[in-house]
């Protein structure tokens, strides 16, 4: 994180109002974010991010199966 940050003292239940306010985009931007704050030290292989993004575009696009 910046080393220029801010503190709000913000409720949980305004932080989940504001998320679900947020585009799905911008929801995609905020995943990301949280997944590099939560695993650091979770380095994954060029090939594992190729299949993470095929596997993200394929669900965009309506391409998946669901189990019901």
């Amino acid at each position: 994180m910046a080393k220029n940050t801010v503190k709000v003292d913000i409720s949980f239940e305004s932080l989940l109002q504001a998320i679900s306010s947020l585009e799905i985009a911008e929801k995609h931007q905020l995943w990301e974010l949280l997944e590099a704050e939560l695993f650091p030290d979770n380095e994954d292989s060029p090939e594992d991010i190729a299949e993470i993004q095929a596997a993200r575009a394929d669900y965009k696009s309506g391409d998946y199966t669901t189990f019901d």
